[in-house]
Order: structure tokens, then sequence, then C-alpha cells
């Protein structure tokens, strides 16, 4: 009786040790991916907001992460890489993230909260990198925007991310439909 006493005592442990251990590296996992998606060490920036609409059906939805880094130290590894584009964006990666209202044109953005079209989630940023990457299965080039807005495409599946160097904040987000 006291062998199955302490067997049951020893999985009750385990069970609460790996419950706490899940719940406690949600945040690591997450600066994990932002860090191998973006080629940079996101493990020292402060997690200031997080907004999750994934696992609707099929995964559907908009996740958003705002990062504040002490220091410039990512602008260097920011600049030096070919997956990172200075200032300004292109018009289609203005588009998803901020909307665009020209003569011709009114387009609402895409990475917004709970769809609501008039709140997009990245703020506006004056100077800084921009970097895109394109995850629908029609991409040909993950790294080109230019075809992510066409009427041929059922759906999006997109990365997208700024660092703004006046603050040394990071705004990174997945959008998928």
């Amino acid at each position: 009786m006291k062998v199955k006493r302490l067997i049951g005592a020893i999985i009750a442990i385990a069970i609460a040790s790996m419950l706490l251990n899940g719940c406690m590296s949600r945040k690591e996992s997450g600066m994990r991916h932002i860090s191998e998606t973006l080629s940079i060490d996101c493990s020292s920036a402060e997690l200031i907001s997080k907004y999750d609409s994934h696992g609707g059906f099929h995964g559907d939805g908009t996740s958003f992460y705002e990062l504040r880094f002490r220091d410039t130290s990512q602008v260097t590894n920011i600049s030096g890489s070919d997956d990172w584009n200075e200032f300004p964006l292109s018009d289609n990666a203005a588009s998803l993230i901020w909307g665009l209202q020209t003569e011709y044109e009114d387009a609402s953005p895409l990475v917004t909260k709970d769809n609501d079209w008039d709140n997009p989630l990245f703020p506006k940023v004056e100077h800084g990198y921009w970097f895109f990457l394109d995850r629908h299965s029609y991409a040909t080039d993950p790294k080109d925007d230019s075809h992510v807005l066409d009427s041929s495409r059922p759906s999006f599946n997109f990365t997208v991310a700024i660092y703004d160097t006046d603050s040394n904040t990071l705004y990174y987000s997945e959008f998928d439909t």
C-alpha cells in the first residue's frame, strides 16, 4: 500500500513539474522562435506586450510581440543581414502593416487585433529596419513581398517585423488565414 502511494506521489510530482515547466517556458519558446526566424538574439529583450489569436480553424490567426532591447547591439546584426531591409517599407509591407490610402486606393491593414481594421497592431515607426517572410505555399521567393497581395492567392501566411532604431523596440507578427 505504501509503495502505491509513493508511486502515485512521484507521478503527481512529475506531472506538476511538467506543467509548471511548460507554463514557465512559453515566454522563452516564443522568444526563441522569434530569434530563430529573424536570426537575431532576443534573449535579453524585455517582453512589453503579446497578442495571439491563433488556434482557430486550421491555426488561423495573428500573433504580435513587442520586445524592447536595453541597447543598440541588435542594430549591428540587423543592418549587416541580407534578411532585413532599411526603411522605408515597401508599399506592400506598409499596406499589410498600416493599410494604404492613396487617391485611388483605400485598404485597411491586415495585422490588427480582433480584426479591428481601424487599429493596426504595429505603431507608426519613422526610422529602422523591416523584415518580411512569405510563408505561403505559392511563394517562390520567401523574402519577396511583391506578390503577397496578388488576387490569385486564396489566403495569407506571412511573418513581418520592424525594428525601431529610435526606441530599440522590435515589433514582430505572424499572420495566417
